[in-house]
């Protein structure tokens, strides 16, 4: 999910790019804060996610497992910083993306099921390993999975370079993301335009 925000992010930067440079605007990135309160958290959620997926594949104590199967906390942090800026568009959509994936997986045992669909290669294999218990975060979705229609039931397939399902959540994510760059990038082009009429009248 990280490197799909990193790419999604690249991909909203140059969109937002383009259209400045259809619309004949300038920008300066340096005339904006976004002022999102509480980032730091943001910034926490993301290195203790990545850093317990990589513990989590590469030791196999069972008590550090137990603790590393609790990184679903993050998500409290994901909803308090989203409420802290619930006024901002972008900050209402990741909000809503946080809340879903939380209910998908607050009611699966803390894991995200995925459908695995049988356009993918080495399907059976990747059942077997979501069955398998060795992935921290998600498990395979069943009959007897709960709220089916927040887990991740969209599969990406090739051309993507990393084919995987993605849930509702997630879009309502990546919308977020591109939201805020979008935003970013037209906020610091008013400011730079705003700047020399402030200029002509001082």
């Amino acid at each position: 999910m990280v490197f799909e925000i990193i790419l999604f992010s690249i991909l909203s930067i140059i969109t937002a790019i383009i259209i400045l440079l259809l619309n004949r605007r300038s920008f300066d990135l340096k005339n904006y804060n976004p002022n999102i309160r509480g980032w730091k958290v943001l910034i926490t959620a993301a290195v203790i996610k990545i850093t317990a997926e990589f513990l989590f594949k590469k030791f196999t104590d069972v008590t550090l497992l137990r603790i590393l199967s609790l990184n679903w906390v993050i998500y409290f942090g994901l909803i308090y910083v989203s409420i802290l800026n619930i006024k901002k568009s972008f900050m209402m959509l990741v909000f809503l993306g946080t809340l879903f994936n939380f209910a998908a997986i607050a009611a699966n045992g803390f894991k995200m099921p995925v459908y695995v669909s049988d356009l993918l290669s080495d399907v059976e294999a990747k059942k077997m390993f979501l069955l398998s218990g060795k992935d921290l975060v998600h498990t395979l979705l069943t009959e007897e999975t709960r709220l089916k229609f927040l887990c991740d039931i969209f599969t990406l397939h090739p051309p993507y370079p990393f084919p995987k399902a993605i849930s509702v959540g997630d879009v309502f994510l990546f919308a977020g993301v591109f939201a805020f760059w979008q935003d970013l990038f037209y906020e610091s082009s008013r400011a730079r335009e705003d700047k020399p009429a402030n200029n002509q009248r001082g």
